[in-house]
């Protein structure tokens, strides 16, 4: 990001994320301001091997939200000598939506979450 010209803000914990005037907890661990006025947020995981990486909610709904915005970084092999990165845009349309996982919601929450009728 800074070999682009952009400024580049730590925001992982919620008193960095308050100083760059974001919420406490945005969804991402990076504010990159690129030149142009382009903002972009990349969420970064680390795996000292390979393995499967995992969003928590909050940044799921980040990346839903921000798309082209919102950046994944996964670092592989963070260990050696010669780590492996692989940057990935908009990680909801490009890896999130192809997983097509169903998501399961029992008749309880329905009804105790459902409005009045009118």
């Amino acid at each position: 990001e800074e070999a682009l010209g952009a400024t580049v803000i730590d925001v992982s914990t919620a008193e960095r994320a308050m100083a760059a005037g974001l919420g406490e907890w945005p969804g991402f661990d990076l504010w990159s301001l690129r030149p142009g006025g382009e903002r972009v947020a990349i969420e970064v995981k680390g795996r000292v091997g390979f393995g499967t990486v995992e969003l928590t909610e909050n940044e799921y709904i980040q990346a839903c939200q921000l798309q082209d915005g919102y950046w994944l970084y996964t670092v592989f092999e963070c260990a050696k000598p010669q780590p492996l990165l692989c940057r990935v845009q908009n990680p909801f349309k490009k890896l999130i939506v192809n997983e097509k996982k169903r998501f399961v919601i029992n008749e309880g929450a329905i009804f105790s979450a459902a409005e009045e009728d009118i």
